[in-house]
């Protein structure tokens, strides 16, 4: 993996800096197992698409019915 760097403005709190690149770093390793996994997948773009939609229309409609009911 190559080098990435982040510069963040000097009036910004080195925890805050700190947390940030922790952060990205947490973000990139988890990143790098998916695409391992993923690796050998004869899964096509297109299919991968279509599954995130048809996920995102059947969380969206769980949730739907899960709080609507309250009131």
């Amino acid at each position: 993996m190559g080098d990435i760097v982040v510069k963040v403005p000097p009036n910004v709190d080195e925890k805050l800096a700190g947390l940030i690149a922790e952060t990205i770093l947490e973000r990139l390793k988890t990143l790098a197992r998916l695409n391992e996994m993923l690796n050998n997948s004869e899964l096509s773009e297109e299919e991968a698409v279509e599954l995130g939609r048809k996920a995102k229309t059947g969380r969206g409609e769980y949730l739907e019915r899960r709080y609507s009911s309250r009131g």
